[in-house]
């Protein structure tokens, strides 16, 4: 393993320190390549990052102080990551699929500061403009980090500063605000640069997921903790993914299955050299053994590593090794703890379950976030005794490894995007024909789970999935939309009147039930 490697005996006190040490050794290195830009190197990156310091900290910001971004994959993502760890600020980056409505209550939320757009936002000075927050193109954000400044920017905060603020959405669909600080980011490098695959300076680190979830913000983070390239995609479009494998020599990447069918197809109808990739690591859902096999014929070079995790726990905290999946053992597991953290699975009186018990998962260790964002109640009821509640049911096996079985809180993993079906209910339940709505998640082979809205109609009345899509876009996300849609008589409803959704998986997942249905449509 090189020396540059990031390891535990060698991390900073903060991840502004972690970077620096790396640009201190390798200085002229490419360290970002991004489509129709100049490359990077990392002392272009520290030079950059300092000059936006000094710059946000002339404009008054100050530690604790929220700065936003609105924008797709680009390099400016590091400068203001960079920026804001070197000078104690946080960086929130938003979802660019969100609706306009989505994108408002997260501002409202956050109180940012500044709010940076790309190019594709240029209505955003108008749309999302208020009283304490300007808003800065991607042209302006370019001046303030070519600016030279005689003084340096000041030191950063402390390893518990917050770094991030990511917005995940709750059982209610009230989007929270996810506290992640230096010190999370720290832990999280201090693992994930060693157990996914052993990231070198040598390493080229593709990223094409959004930078806006964890997942992706944490494989930049790996690569930038061990001196390695990143090579950056605006987006996830799989003959690009492939191009970029090719033309850069890349050696890992993080997707989810769902992208990962996608480019094993196009591999599949047109070959192309894929022989640099060595680990190929895989979230959000577990890859059916077919999708395995597919993987491993069309991307043989790669080792595959499954992890599991959750925004609030800084992304991935189990990961199940290459030798377990190469043997086809444990296909459904998402692996064992990283050594610095703890899993359980406990009842609903909290008591720990044996294995082979289902229950719900608990993590316990240094990626734990700090907290919600001004949610006091939630944070306490999601972290208790210092163990986070993941929501999610699984078991354990005898050998300690996770298997995540259910979701307690009724959550929908569609493409790699939670989806919250209380939020889409609700808008469903606005549609004037609609009398009646539940909305849950089916297996999928392309997107994991299909969002599926399972209605009843009010009399003399019909609809049918593009209709319902057209009247829910303005609404929700693209990828909040249903997939799929029933229509049923009535919805199965419990003496209390609440909606046995496990009732209606099972009716629909249950191939030997007749389905009493008179309407289902689905589209990918």
């Amino acid at each position: 393993m090189s020396s540059n490697s990031c390891s535990a005996a060698d991390v900073g006190s903060t991840f502004w320190d972690l970077f620096a040490r790396q640009a201190d050794k390798r200085d002229d290195a490419i360290a970002v390549v991004y489509p129709n830009a100049v490359d990077r190197s990392y002392a272009d990156l520290r030079r950059r990052a300092e000059a936006l310091a000094q710059t946000l900290s002339n404009m008054g910001l100050r530690t604790g102080d929220r700065v936003a971004l609105l924008a797709r994959n680009g390099p400016w993502f590091f400068d203001l990551l960079l920026a804001c760890a070197r000078l104690g600020l946080v960086l929130v980056p938003i979802n660019v699929r969100l609706s306009p409505a989505e994108v408002a209550f997260i501002l409202q939320d956050a109180e940012p500061s500044l709010l940076f757009c790309d190019d594709t936002h240029r209505n955003a000075r108008t749309t999302y403009a208020g009283d304490r927050r300007t808003v800065l193109d991607m042209a302006e954000l370019e001046a303030f980090c070519a600016t030279t400044h005689p003084a340096r920017a000041p030191a950063p905060a402390a390893p518990s500063t917050i770094v991030m603020q990511l917005y995940t959405s709750g059982t209610t669909g009230r989007p929270k605000g996810a506290m992640i600080t230096q010190a999370n980011l720290i832990a999280l490098a201090a693992e994930g640069t060693v157990h996914l695959g052993g990231f070198t300076d040598r390493d080229v680190a593709l990223v094409c997921l959004p930078l806006f979830h964890i997942a992706a913000a944490d494989w930049a983070v790996f690569a930038l903790a061990s001196g390695a390239k990143i090579v950056l995609l605006p987006e996830v479009v799989p003959d690009q993914i492939i191009d970029a494998i090719a033309a850069h020599g890349a050696t890992k990447t993080l997707l989810v299955p769902a992208v990962i069918r996608m480019v094993v197809t196009a591999l599949e109808q047109q070959p192309r050299d894929a022989s640099s990739l060595r680990t190929l690591c895989f979230g959000a859902s577990p890859m059916p053994e077919e999708l395995i096999r597919r993987a491993r014929a069309v991307l043989p070079s790669a080792e595959l590593i499954h992890v599991y995790g959750l925004t609030e726990t800084t992304g991935m905290f189990t990961y199940l090794p290459p030798d377990e999946i190469a043997a086809g053992r444990r296909l459904l597991s998402c692996g064992r703890p990283f050594p610095s953290g703890e899993v359980a699975v406990i009842d609903a009186d909290g008591a720990r379950l044996p294995p082979g018990e289902v229950g719900e998962v608990i993590y316990r260790g240094p990626q734990t976030m700090a907290g919600y964002w001004r949610r006091p109640q939630e944070t306490a009821a999601a972290i208790r005794d210092g163990w986070f509640h993941t929501g999610d049911a699984g078991y354990l096996d005898q050998d300690g490894y996770l298997f995540i079985r259910d979701r307690l809180k009724d959550m929908v993993k569609s493409g790699g995007e939670n989806v919250y079906p209380a939020e889409v209910e609700n808008v469903i339940l606005k549609h004037p024909a609609v009398a009646d709505a539940a909305v849950i998640g089916l297996p999928d082979d392309f997107w994991g789970e299909a969002v599926t809205a399972v209605v009843v109609l009010r009399p003399g009345q019909s609809v049918d999935l593009a209709d319902l899509q057209s009247f829910a876009r303005p609404h929700l996300a693209g990828f909040k939309l249903p997939k799929r849609l029933l229509v049923r008589d009535a919805l199965p409803r419990n003496a209390a009147g609440k909606v046995l959704k496990h009732v209606l998986r099972h009716e629909l997942t249950d191939e030997s039930k007749p389905m009493t249905t008179n309407q289902f449509q689905g589209v990918r």
